[in-house]
């Protein structure tokens, strides 16, 4: 007769904190495009970014923060910047400003996309169960990102802390991914952050 197992796995799911979830709808949320071999560029764009500068990230899964601000490397031309609700206007002023009349693009897409901030004992492993990326530490520490996906929702991801990641995503998968969360989170559930 099989020994009985059910009190062995109860307790990892036992053991296991609650998710805390926050979706963050307000940030100023900026496309900047421009030249990644231009380092003047490069260094005209860290002043312009947070109230001390900000280095701007020149090579790929490099994502510098200030603690309100946030530049996500997205490609080898391409940066998303966040920013607190409502500075939209200054932040594509300053940006426009530092890069003169170097070629650049600078987009406000602040309506199509949501910062989704997950924390928790459970958020790594809630996360690998839709995303392909290695996140334990060694592989995937803080301050890193990465364009993936979550089950079937493109994201950009990066760990901010130990137990925690924020993911940028597009407006129209909120849904998704929200309904993605509630399944993968049935064993730890769900609180907000």
């Amino acid at each position: 007769m099989p020994a009985d197992t059910s009190s062995t796995l109860a307790a990892p799911a036992a053991a296991l904190s609650a998710l805390r979830v926050r979706w963050s709808r307000q940030q100023a949320i900026v496309n900047f495009r421009g030249d990644p071999s231009d380092a003047s560029l490069a260094q005209a764009l860290s002043g312009a970014v947070g109230s001390g500068g900000l280095p701007w990230p020149t090579r790929p899964a490099e994502c510098p923060t200030d603690g309100p601000h946030r530049v996500v490397w997205a490609g080898p031309d391409d940066w998303f910047v966040i920013a607190p609700a409502g500075s939209q206007e200054a932040l594509m002023q300053a940006l426009r400003a530092a890069a003169g009349s170097r070629h650049h693009a600078v987009t406000d897409v602040s309506s199509g996309y949501v910062v989704l901030m997950l924390a928790g004992a459970a958020a790594r492993d809630v996360l690998a169960q839709g995303c392909p990326l290695d996140l334990h530490p060694r592989s995937f520490p803080v301050g890193q990102s990465a364009g993936t996906v979550f089950f079937k929702a493109s994201v950009w991801m990066w760990r901010t802390g130990d137990e925690a990641f924020e993911l940028l995503v597009r407006s129209s998968f909120v849904g998704y991914v929200e309904e993605m969360l509630r399944r993968c989170t049935l064993e730890c559930g769900i609180a907000a952050a």
